[in-house]
């Protein structure tokens, strides 16, 4: 007598039951797309006809998710959605690139006592990460980004330039008096020396704050994906539940230094004579530097004391050709200026800016835009000219808004002008209209006397 060895099946139009020759029972349900998936198997028939029971009333309550989704690989996801995210800025793709490559799409290395290991969150799936995986990952890129950031720092500190530019800075605190070039004498060295033991504090960020802004960055970039996975229903919640990790670097951005007038000028004098005007533009305008630099003499109107933004410099590697579209819809606005930046303008467009419509404002003695590497290196030279090694172009931008609040403009107002958009703002903010734009540079000239050299 043989001995039966097949299988006991159980056949139903939602699914089916069978045992197993190991003696436990399998339940496989019936997939939308008419196949017999498993469901696992069970010590008893009446366990696996409960389980495929509460499949199929999962089914029938609209809440079932197909186990498959959601078993793509993370990184290469990413990878397909920031390509198809056809509503960013080149710069925006570009960032969100190297954030991809450098943090999510890469192993990061993990410490645990005297162990260390790497997480690379690009190898796993969406539906696999968790908020635990999620954390461990976030504590480790905020560690790595400091790290990373403050080697920088110190390599560049080392440099020639920056250990005269800090001696002058302890100098001009100190009340001894300096030469803002040239040669800095033995004994004031010797002296810093002394004071200092040649240590130099970070002008940029204390070693607490250095790497927030990158971490934040990646955070919300990870965040913002897993968001479009949850919409796409391929993974049913959002594992990234950090509190606050999003906006951990807006302390730190709220810190961001402000020029005043004295630092103004003193800078505007530092720099070439071509880009004088660009300082005192960008200080009182609030454009960003990629707009200010991008406007030809078609955009500007001396008669009506406005400038209109339509485009902004492309940066290497964030996409192809000279100009870019602005940051948002927002970015492109008309801006009014104070009497004393269109007199500024008006001196430089006479001077420096040929008679072609199509002449870039601030451009080159050639007539080319000027890239943001010699827009740098001339600025480094003129901070560190008047010992505020500190401050960066976008400090000018900063300045020019906390200056425009001063003026008792108001929030809508305070967006048209600085071209900012995001969502909340959509939401709860309206178009401040064109006579804002003019009270607020009228504003702005009732304070020329503290504004003018």
């Amino acid at each position: 007598m043989t001995t039966a060895t097949t299988t006991r099946r159980h056949r139903r139009a939602s699914g089916a039951v069978r045992k197993l020759p190991s003696g436990r029972w399998q339940a496989r349900y019936t997939a939308p797309d008419g196949a017999l998936r498993p469901l696992g198997t069970f010590p008893t028939k009446a366990e696996a006809d409960q389980a495929l029971a509460h499949e199929v009333s999962r089914m029938a309550r609209g809440v079932w998710r197909d186990p498959r989704l959601g078993d793509q690989p993370l990184g290469e996801w990413f990878r397909g959605w920031i390509a198809t995210r056809g509503d960013l800025a080149p710069s925006t793709r570009a960032l969100y690139g190297r954030l991809l490559d450098r943090w999510i799409d890469a192993e990061v290395p993990v410490t645990h006592g005297s162990r260390v290991r790497t997480v690379r969150l690009g190898f796993r799936t969406l539906a696999s990460l968790t908020p635990a995986d999620v954390r461990e990952w976030d504590a480790a890129v905020l560690a790595e980004a400091s790290r990373r950031a403050a080697e920088r720092w110190q390599r560049a500190a080392a440099h020639p330039r920056r250990v005269n530019a800090a001696i002058r800075q302890w100098a001009a605190a100190e009340g001894r008096p300096v030469a803002v070039t040239g040669r800095i004498p033995i004994e004031l060295r010797e002296a810093w020396l002394d004071a200092t033991g040649g240590v130099m504090a970070d002008p940029r960020a204390t070693l607490r704050s250095v790497g927030h802004t990158e971490a934040a960055q990646a955070y919300r970039l990870l965040h913002t994906g897993m968001a479009q996975a949850v919409s796409d229903r391929l993974i049913p919640a959002n594992p990234c539940a950090i509190k606050g990790a999003s906006q951990r670097d807006a302390r730190h951005r709220a810190e961001r230094r402000v020029v005043g007038p004295e630092d103004l000028w003193a800078l505007a004098d530092a720099m070439p004579e071509r880009y004088r005007a660009a300082v005192v533009i960008a200080f009182l305008s609030g454009l960003r530097a990629g707009e200010q630099f991008a406007l030809q003499r078609k955009h500007v109107d001396l008669a009506t004391g406005t400038v209109r933004v339509e485009q902004s410099l492309g940066r290497p590697g964030a996409g192809s050709g000279r100009y870019a579209s602005t940051k948002s819809r927002a970015g492109r606005r008309t801006v009014t200026l104070p009497r004393v930046a269109v007199d500024a303008l008006a001196e430089h467009l006479a001077r420096f800016t040929p008679e072609s419509r199509d002449a870039v404002v601030f451009g080159t003695a050639t007539g080319r835009p000027l890239t943001s590497g010699s827009r740098t290196v001339m600025f480094a030279r003129a901070r560190a000219a008047i010992g505020r090694e500190d401050l960066t172009w976008h400090d000018l931008r900063h300045s020019a808004m906390t200056l425009v609040a001063l003026t008792g403009a108001t929030l809508p107002e305070l967006m048209q002008r600085a071209g900012h958009s995001t969502p909340r703002a959509a939401l709860q903010y309206q178009h401040a209209g064109d006579n804002a734009q003019v009270r607020i540079a009228t504003r702005l000239d009732a304070m020329a006397p503290r504004l003018t050299p």
